[in-house]
């Protein structure tokens, strides 16, 4: 009688959930919108969180309309310093994903662990902070919830192995990558 090989286990019932940070200027749209959303969408994958690094006092009333105007649950969202995830005690982040171009080139480098980094670039849906939004901040609201929900379901359909494996690429992988090809 031959040992049969012992079958694989579901990697669906051994995934971990990943902690995604997403960071922005201020903490008050982009950020707080992309964190509502993959927590309504893949909440069962991720523990999704969001920090600014100058938090304002309160959200964008646009992006909070519109949250809720789809269901979305704001009971939550609140404008966050960066410092509690890069705090020595902070718990550790898998995906760090920045959604301003200042958070992505004041940030670069600078995450404690090895999380996988990624730069969304978006429109600053607050008209205080951008003058072009002043004249339809709904309009662009509006755009970056397409973009981000669309951003969204697809790093929900994504392993979570394959996800932590790119924390740990780097020059010698795509070396090797580039060897064997």
């Amino acid at each position: 009688m031959r040992d049969e090989p012992a079958p694989e286990p579901s990697r669906a019932g051994t995934e971990r959930r990943l902690s995604v940070l997403f960071v922005g200027r201020v903490n008050a749209g982009r950020s707080l919108m992309a964190e509502a959303l993959l927590r309504h969408h893949a909440g069962h994958r991720f523990d999704a969180h969001s920090a600014g690094l100058t938090p304002v006092d309160r959200m964008n009333p646009f992006v909070l309309d519109r949250l809720r105007a789809e269901g979305v649950a704001t009971d939550d969202l609140s404008p966050k310093p960066l410092d509690i995830y890069m705090a020595p005690e902070a718990p550790p982040v898998d995906i760090v994903i920045t959604v301003s171009e200042l958070a992505a080139t004041g940030m670069a480098g600078a995450w404690p662990g090895q999380p996988v980094t990624a730069h969304w670039a978006l429109p600053d849906p607050d008209p205080s902070l951008d003058p072009g939004v002043a004249a339809d901040p709904e309009a662009v609201v509006d755009a970056v919830f397409q973009d981000l929900r669309r951003r969204i379901d697809l790093l929900a359909i994504l392993p979570s192995h394959c996800l932590l494996a790119l924390s740990h690429w780097n020059e010698e992988s795509d070396e090797s990558l580039r060897s064997a090809g």
